[in-house]
């Protein structure tokens, strides 16, 4: 049932990517439009898909115990990601938008359209609820840690750098996370309109990879040796080291961490590489070719790894 829900997902991406393909192939996007296509999913529709997402998941006293434990150890998960993802950067010697882009993929991760609906089969409300703190800690980091390390050494002032950082999207994710820690749902006509715009955000963003690759120069982006590289990091390498982390701390304390939290960071953590990267990468100023390359290559070769992931979830109870 699994592999059916990601072999379906991965399915619906090549779909978009190829109507991405077609459209600018037939010139009805091209080089200049991509790019306000990029911009139309950054401060528009991703915002508003930030912005609702917390209102479709209910907030109950059962589930609220294991919140902040989910919170912390999705911080550590997201850094131990990137910290792996620095060191294999220096070890082959990356250099420039290379390296800051293979560090930022390291870490973020498509856990909203491929993660979520793989975790509802396989976990239920509760998972989804564990889901979707993993998310709003990816995208504070996304947009934090992320932002600052696309753009590096860049002489900006306070109030630009703050600009920066404290972005629209972030603004999105702390304002529906407060509505949601106090239990306030979004009226149907918020939900409707703005909810149904953010909706619109996986479809778009395919779409704008498909543009992106028919403008790239594709032989050029699979001949890199180090979309490989992160894609055995991403995929298996450090989901099987966090297994293992996980593992030893529930035979060092059996009753610490919640059983029901750590199936879902894991499966979150092995997701391919997040299609928002290459937007974020695009918006700040960097060639997004090699992140286009990245999540490509990550999303076809998770096919066969996401499934072991699953079989490998018996290691951590």
């Amino acid at each position: 049932m699994a592999l059916d829900i990601v072999l379906r997902q991965i399915a619906v991406l090549a779909i978009l990517v190829l109507a991405g393909v077609v459209a600018s192939r037939a010139k009805v996007i091209t080089s200049a439009s991509k790019d306000v296509l990029a911009k139309i999913i950054f401060y528009i529709t991703l915002p508003a898909l930030l912005f609702t997402n917390f209102s479709k998941v209910d907030l109950t006293p059962e589930l609220l115990s294991g919140s902040m434990q989910t919170l912390l150890l999705s911080l550590f998960v997201l850094l131990f990601m990137l910290l792996i993802g620095t060191l294999t950067a220096k070890l082959v010697r990356l250099k420039g938008s290379q390296e800051a882009i293979f560090r930022v993929h390291s870490m973020l991760g498509n856990i909203i359209y491929l993660g979520l609906p793989l975790i509802s089969a396989q976990f239920g409300k509760e998972g989804v609820l564990y889901a979707s703190l993993f998310i709003l800690v990816s995208n504070i980091l996304m947009w934090t840690v992320g932002v600052a390390v696309i753009t590096p050494g860049r002489s900006l002032g306070l109030g630009k750098n703050l600009m920066k950082l404290f972005n629209i999207n972030t603004i999105a994710i702390i304002s529906g996370f407060v509505l949601f820690l106090l239990s306030v749902k979004l009226p149907p006509i918020i939900l409707d309109s703005v909810g149904a715009l953010g909706s619109t955000t996986t479809y778009l963003s395919m779409i704008y990879i498909g543009a992106v690759l028919y403008y790239a120069d594709a032989r050029k982006m699979l001949r890199n040796r180090n979309v490989y590289l992160l894609s055995f990091n991403r995929l298996l390498l450090v989901p099987f080291m966090i297994i293992g982390i996980f593992a030893l701390l529930n035979y060092l304390f059996p009753l610490l961490l919640r059983r029901e939290v750590l199936p879902v960071l894991v499966m979150q953590a092995a997701m391919p590489c997040m299609v928002n990267v290459v937007i974020m990468v695009n918006i700040l100023g960097s060639n997004d070719d090699t992140a286009t390359a990245n999540v490509f290559v990550s999303t076809v070769l998770s096919v066969i790894t996401l499934p072991l992931i699953l079989l490998s979830l018996g290691l951590i109870g």
